[in-house]
Protein backbone atom coordinates (compact mmCIF):
# COMPACT_ATOMS: atom_id res chain seq x y z
CA UNK A 1 0.00 0.00 0.00
CA UNK A 2 1.26 3.41 -0.99
CA UNK A 3 1.58 6.03 1.77
CA UNK A 4 -0.49 9.06 0.70
CA UNK A 5 -0.23 11.94 3.12
CA UNK A 6 -1.85 15.31 2.54
CA UNK A 7 -2.99 18.47 4.20
CA UNK A 8 -6.03 20.41 3.05
CA UNK A 9 -7.05 23.83 4.25
CA UNK A 10 -10.33 25.54 3.37
CA UNK A 11 -9.88 29.29 3.94
CA UNK A 12 -13.61 29.91 3.63
CA UNK A 13 -14.58 27.61 6.48
CA UNK A 14 -11.10 27.59 8.07
CA UNK A 15 -11.17 23.81 8.24
CA UNK A 16 -7.96 21.82 8.23
CA UNK A 17 -7.87 18.21 7.07
CA UNK A 18 -4.73 16.15 7.59
CA UNK A 19 -4.51 12.63 6.17
CA UNK A 20 -1.69 10.18 6.53
CA UNK A 21 0.07 8.07 9.09
CA UNK A 22 -0.34 8.82 12.76
CA UNK A 23 3.28 10.05 12.86
CA UNK A 24 2.66 12.44 9.93
CA UNK A 25 -0.55 13.81 11.49
CA UNK A 26 1.10 14.37 14.88
CA UNK A 27 4.15 16.03 13.31
CA UNK A 28 2.26 18.50 11.14
CA UNK A 29 -0.89 19.22 13.15
CA UNK A 30 0.99 21.18 15.82
CA UNK A 31 3.03 23.08 13.24
CA UNK A 32 -0.03 24.09 11.22
CA UNK A 33 -1.98 25.09 14.28
CA UNK A 34 0.93 27.25 15.51
CA UNK A 35 1.30 28.81 12.08
CA UNK A 36 -2.40 29.71 11.83
CA UNK A 37 -2.60 31.11 15.36
CA UNK A 38 0.59 33.10 14.67
CA UNK A 39 -1.00 34.63 11.59
CA UNK A 40 -4.09 35.54 13.57
CA UNK A 41 -1.94 37.24 16.24
CA UNK A 42 -0.01 39.18 13.58
CA UNK A 43 -3.25 40.46 12.07
CA UNK A 44 -4.49 41.63 15.47
CA UNK A 45 -1.24 43.39 16.36
CA UNK A 46 -0.96 44.93 12.90
CA UNK A 47 -4.40 46.46 13.27
CA UNK A 48 -3.49 47.94 16.65
CA UNK A 49 -0.15 49.28 15.39
CA UNK A 50 -1.71 51.40 12.64
CA UNK A 51 -0.13 54.87 12.52
CA UNK A 52 -2.35 57.77 13.50
CA UNK A 53 -4.16 59.67 10.77
CA UNK A 54 -2.57 62.88 9.65
CA UNK A 55 -4.69 65.93 9.92
CA UNK A 56 -4.90 69.32 11.48
CA UNK A 57 -4.86 69.24 15.23
CA UNK A 58 -7.15 71.70 16.88
CA UNK A 59 -5.31 74.16 19.04
CA UNK A 60 -1.84 73.04 17.95
CA UNK A 61 -0.77 76.65 17.46
CA UNK A 62 0.76 75.99 14.06
CA UNK A 63 -0.45 78.24 11.26
CA UNK A 64 -0.55 76.89 7.73
CA UNK A 65 1.11 78.93 5.02
CA UNK A 66 -1.63 79.58 2.49
CA UNK A 67 -1.42 80.71 -1.11
CA UNK A 68 -2.64 84.13 0.03
CA UNK A 69 0.26 84.39 2.51
CA UNK A 70 2.75 83.39 -0.17
CA UNK A 71 1.49 85.91 -2.73
CA UNK A 72 1.28 88.75 -0.19
CA UNK A 73 4.83 88.04 1.02
CA UNK A 74 6.15 88.11 -2.54
CA UNK A 75 4.40 91.44 -3.16
CA UNK A 76 5.65 92.91 0.12
CA UNK A 77 9.22 91.72 -0.60
CA UNK A 78 9.34 93.51 -3.96
CA UNK A 79 10.47 97.12 -3.61
CA UNK A 80 9.23 98.34 -7.00
CA UNK A 81 6.14 96.17 -7.18
CA UNK A 82 5.51 92.85 -8.87
CA UNK A 83 3.34 91.89 -11.82
CA UNK A 84 0.74 89.15 -11.93
CA UNK A 85 2.86 87.34 -14.54
CA UNK A 86 5.82 87.25 -12.13
CA UNK A 87 3.59 86.05 -9.31
CA UNK A 88 2.25 83.30 -11.55
CA UNK A 89 5.80 82.23 -12.47
CA UNK A 90 7.10 82.28 -8.87
CA UNK A 91 4.14 80.53 -7.25
CA UNK A 92 2.99 78.16 -9.98
CA UNK A 93 -0.62 79.21 -9.40
CA UNK A 94 -3.11 79.80 -12.18
CA UNK A 95 -3.76 83.35 -13.34
CA UNK A 96 -7.31 83.31 -11.99
CA UNK A 97 -6.01 82.22 -8.58
CA UNK A 98 -3.51 85.09 -8.58
CA UNK A 99 -6.26 87.61 -9.46
CA UNK A 100 -8.55 86.32 -6.72
CA UNK A 101 -5.77 86.46 -4.13
CA UNK A 102 -4.64 89.95 -5.21
CA UNK A 103 -8.22 91.29 -5.12
CA UNK A 104 -8.80 89.82 -1.66
CA UNK A 105 -5.49 91.25 -0.36
CA UNK A 106 -6.32 94.67 -1.86
CA UNK A 107 -9.76 94.61 -0.23
CA UNK A 108 -8.15 93.71 3.14
CA UNK A 109 -5.63 96.56 2.78
CA UNK A 110 -2.55 94.33 2.69
CA UNK A 111 -1.40 95.51 -0.75
CA UNK A 112 -2.22 98.25 -3.24
CA UNK A 113 -2.45 98.50 -7.00
CA UNK A 114 0.43 100.59 -8.31
CA UNK A 115 -0.70 100.49 -11.92
CA UNK A 116 -2.44 98.00 -14.18
CA UNK A 117 -1.10 94.49 -13.39
CA UNK A 118 1.51 95.80 -10.91
CA UNK A 119 1.06 95.50 -7.17
CA UNK A 120 3.05 96.73 -4.17
CA UNK A 121 2.99 97.36 -0.44
CA UNK A 122 0.05 99.30 0.96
Amino acid sequence: MKNNSRIRFNPGTKEIEIEGTEKFVKAYFGKIQAMISGLAEKKVTAAKARPPKKGRKKGSGEKRVTNIDTVVRLIQASTEGISTAELKEKTGLAESQIWNIVNRAKRDGKIKKMKRGLYGVA
